[in-house]
């Protein structure tokens, strides 16, 4: 466990995607739940600052992607948490649309062996752009299509920081999101500017390390020189 800041937790040990615990005094929220397999790591996480599983109330997925929603099911059995996404990204976590970015794809016919086969997930609240998640003082709901089409960050501006998710990584520096699992580049990229243009001083990605210390200015200026 990391504590990026008053109340913000970042979950180590994990496997393929991040992430990210909110405590409050009246529960706990989590960002993004990882790839399959690891709930039990996530609680071991929740009962290593002080708190019960019970505790967990809300789960927001940034985007459908496996990496991100992997262990909503078992979670949401353990701690009775509510689920949350955008309505755009809800017919890919249900199973009413297939997977993927529906462009041609080379590397299709191996992406069984990298993620699951797409499994269904009850959506038990939608989240829209402006929308408010009652968590760290207020978390502001961002949509940021691009990567999925109901790709959202959440702003949690009392604390200032970012949870990005796969609007972009940072591995070594920042970068877009891997463009095969990226239904729409330009989209992404306008909404990477967007984001630039927030107050905040940790960035939180769904891959890669923390952004930490003028984030906002570190984003501003990398997107600025390549997009």
């Amino acid at each position: 466990m990391k504590q990026i800041t008053r109340g913000i937790w970042a979950i180590d040990g994990l496997k393929t995607g991040r992430s990210y615990l909110i405590e409050d005094r009246d529960g706990l929220t989590l960002i993004d739940t990882s790839s399959p397999d690891v709930a039990g790591r996530i609680i071991a996480a929740i009962e290593k600052i002080g708190r019960r599983p019970e505790d967990l109330r809300t789960i927001v997925a940034t985007h459908y992607h496996f990496d991100h929603t992997g262990n909503v099911a078992a979670l949401r059995e353990r701690t009775g948490a509510t689920f949350c996404a955008h309505p755009d990204d809800a017919p890919y976590i249900d199973g009413r649309k297939p997977w993927g970015t529906g462009r041609p794809n080379p590397l299709a016919r191996f992406e069984h062996l990298i993620a699951p086969a797409p499994f269904a997930l009850k959506v038990d609240r939608t989240l829209r752009d402006g929308d408010m998640v009652d968590a760290a003082g207020g978390l502001q709901v961002l949509h940021a299509p691009g990567h999925t089409p109901g790709h959202i960050a959440l702003y949690a501006k009392e604390h200032r920081v970012l949870f990005s998710g796969d609007a972009f990584g940072n591995h070594l520096g920042l970068m877009l999101p891997i463009s095969m699992s990226t239904h729409d580049m330009a989209r992404a990229k306008r909404s990477i500017a967007r984001l630039a243009q927030l107050d905040f001083d940790h960035a939180l990605p769904g891959h890669g390390q923390p952004l930490l210390s003028r984030a906002n200015e570190k984003l501003g200026q990398w997107s600025r020189k390549w997009l």
